[in-house]
């Protein structure tokens, strides 16, 4: 059986981090406004977004 330790884990993020999750929560948000509005997205790039989204992104350090 897989012991899920993360789940209910008390996080103690700091403040640069949780500045970056908001950025990653609102640019998320974004992309699917986009993707339910009038706005045209080819079919191509919409899966692309859909493949992608909510993934973590690798950044440098």
């Amino acid at each position: 059986m897989i012991k899920h330790r993360n789940i209910g884990h008390d996080w103690q993020f700091s403040d640069g981090q949780k500045k970056l999750l908001q950025q990653y929560y609102d640019a998320n948000k974004l992309l699917i406004d986009c993707l339910n509005s009038e706005c045209y997205v080819s079919r191509t790039m919409r899966q692309q977004i859909e493949d992608t989204l909510l993934l973590p992104v690798k950044t440098s350090r």
